[in-house]
C-alpha cells in the first residue's frame, strides 16, 4: 500500500528535482502528502518562492520534475539540523541546488 492509500504522515526531507538537469530544491516537510501538494499548486500556479525553480518548471513543465521524501525525519530529530546535513551531502555529490 502506499502512502495516499493509508494517509499516514510523513516528516522529513523532500526534493523536488528536475529531471532533466538533475537540480534540486530541498525543504522541510512535516506531512510529505500535503506539501506534494501544495508545492505543485504553487508550482502550477507560478508563484513558487524559488524564482529560478518557478523559471525552470514553467519553462519545462511538470513531466521533467519529482517531488519526493528523501529523507525522513526519526524521532527526536531536528529538521533544520537534517535540511543542513541533506544541503551538505547534495552539494558534496556536486548537485546544484534551487535556492528559496
Amino acid at each position: 500500500m502506499n502512502e495516499y492509500m493509508i494517509g499516514r504522515k510523513e516528516a522529513g526531507i523532500y526534493a523536488i528535482r528536475n529531471l532533466k538537469t538533475d537540480r534540486t530544491y530541498l525543504g522541510i516537510t512535516e506531512d510529505i502528502i500535503k506539501t506534494r501538494a501544495d508545492e505543485r499548486f504553487a508550482l502550477d500556479l507560478g508563484i513558487h518562492s524559488s524564482s529560478e525553480l518557478q523559471s525552470d518548471y514553467t519553462k519545462t513543465g511538470l513531466e521533467l520534475f519529482t517531488i519526493d521524501l528523501v529523507r525522513k525525519k526519526e524521532d527526536g530529530q531536528d529538521l533544520s539540523d537534517l535540511l543542513q546535513k541533506t544541503v551538505k551531502e547534495y552539494l558534496d555529490k556536486g548537485i546544484t541546488l534551487y535556492q528559496a
